[in-house]
């Protein structure tokens, strides 16, 4: 497998990996899981936060996309202080400039079916903390169903509500933070089996894209 960095273009076409990405998102969240709000004719999930700010997290296993996530500074317009400012009761632990906003994780439906622990999302999850410490945040937030917050601690992260938990689409949902930490790598690497680096510092310079192995 191959995770992949990229930060979307302030203009000009997203590469093609991205489009597919945007076509894949669609057929998750809008089609299978029935977040109406989103559909669109073209079938691309693109909302008002892939832009300039965002940095995509994509994992191919050989020509296909297999997984994704999105992350946001929260010193820029993101999806958890936007739509989702509602499930937010306390305060951010720290300044919105040491945080980024952790969106659309997910891993294709069949790459999922009879598997406990699928190793595309182990691969997601150290990329996401890989990512996070290299770009100096010290916490990531999050919107997420209950059972998110379980497996995130079940990998030996510390995270915190923001708020109680409340009804969106009939789902429980809360808004938490994850923190951000050299611990908090290694207690993710220890339990989804992911011994080495998955993004070389090289690949994490601003403005520019990477291709890594996994």
């Amino acid at each position: 497998m191959q995770v992949h960095i990229i930060r979307a273009p302030i203009s000009g076409e997203s590469p093609p990996l991205l489009e597919e990405n945007y076509r894949l998102r669609h057929k998750i969240f809008v089609d299978l899981q029935g977040w109406n709000d989103l559909r669109r004719p073209d079938g691309r999930d693109v909302d008002d936060f892939d832009n300039a700010d965002a940095t995509h997290i994509l994992l191919t296993d050989g020509d296909e996309l297999v997984g994704g996530s999105r992350i946001t500074p929260l010193n820029r317009p993101n999806l958890l202080q936007t739509v989702f400012h509602g499930l937010v009761l306390g305060d951010l632990p720290a300044d919105p400039s040491l945080g980024a906003d952790w969106t659309r994780f997910y891993v294709r439906p069949d790459r999922r079916e009879g598997r406990r622990r699928a190793p595309e999302s182990a691969a997601l999850f150290c990329a996401m903390m890989e990512y996070a410490l290299a770009e100096g945040f010290t916490f990531i937030t999050f919107v997420s169903s209950l059972s998110m917050v379980e497996h995130g601690t079940s990998v030996g992260w510390r995270i915190t509500p923001l708020g109680a938990p409340a009804l969106v689409d009939g789902k429980a949902t809360v808004a938490a933070w994850i923190e951000v930490s050299e611990q908090a790598l290694y207690n993710v690497r220890r339990a989804t089996g992911m011994s080495h680096a998955l993004i070389p510092a090289s690949a994490l310079r601003r403005g520019q894209s990477g291709v890594l192995t996994a």
